[in-house]
């Protein structure tokens, strides 16, 4: 007799519990981001969208369920800021920062735990401690308005995620920086930004600033938050039945 085919699970109850879960877990991030860090005149963009340091490490976790979570929560934000049905084209921004990672690591067949075989774990801990101050920096200047310092937290954001991956070279450490902060926090900020102005909901002329601001917060939070969060609980997710190893299941 041939050896036996493995058989993979599908979608099971507990892939629409950690959906439903995920969803409701950002959805009120999106919200309490936008009330206490709003970026003027564009209605539903914060300087420091905690949503996104959620839905990027759950749509690697999750797969296509991390995505929609993402989308979902949204289309919710749109909707109780105002916006209307431009909320669901709006919540495209959040659905592509999700996809990205998805697809990069999917693609390239890369393992997504970036915390595996960490050469100089020590060094990286005290980066990741200084992206944390830093994020709590970008907060305080959000909240005073202190344009200057909020940039200077931004530069050194930057800095500190190019330091992580000479600390440790590995491709999956370079594909979270690049397909995981860098170009979905790049690619949300345009999309959301457009939205607004297309719909009339924002002013042309300050179509840059939005764009600076939306894209500075996201990358704040994704590198400060989502990157302990990839390092700490990926193992963790993996050994659990929520995982999605495919898309879906």
């Amino acid at each position: 007799m041939g050896e036996m085919e493995e058989v993979k699970p599908g979608v099971t109850w507990r892939h629409i519990v950690a959906f439903a879960l995920a969803t409701g877990v950002s959805t009120v991030l999106a919200i309490f981001a936008v009330i206490v860090a709003p970026v003027a005149p564009f209605p539903g963009v914060s300087g420091l969208y905690l949503a996104a340091a959620v839905y990027v490490p759950l749509s690697l976790w999750l797969g296509i369920w991390g995505v929609l979570a993402a989308y979902i929560s949204c289309v919710i934000l749109g909707l109780v800021i105002g916006l209307g049905p431009w909320a669901f084209v709006w919540s495209l921004a959040d659905l592509v920062e999700g996809l990205i990672p998805l697809i990069a690591f999917k693609l390239t067949k890369t393992d997504i735990d970036i915390g595996k075989d960490m050469k100089r774990p020590g060094l990286l801990y005290v980066l990741l401690a200084i992206l944390v101050i830093n994020l709590i920096i970008a907060a305080i200047a959000t909240a005073l308005v202190i344009s200057w310092l909020w940039i200077i937290t931004l530069i050194i954001a930057i800095a500190i995620i190019v330091l992580m991956y000479a600390v440790n070279p590995s491709r999956g450490w370079l594909l979270f920086i690049i397909f995981g902060i860098i170009l979905p926090a790049l690619c949300s900020a345009l999309i959301g930004i457009g939205v607004l102005v297309i719909a009339g909901f924002a002013p042309a002329e300050a179509f840059w600033i939005g764009v600076i601001g939306w894209f500075a917060g996201d990358l704040i939070v994704l590198s400060a938050i989502a990157t302990p969060m990839m390092i700490v609980l990926t193992k963790r997710i993996k050994e659990s039945s929520i995982y999605v190893e495919n898309w879906f299941s």
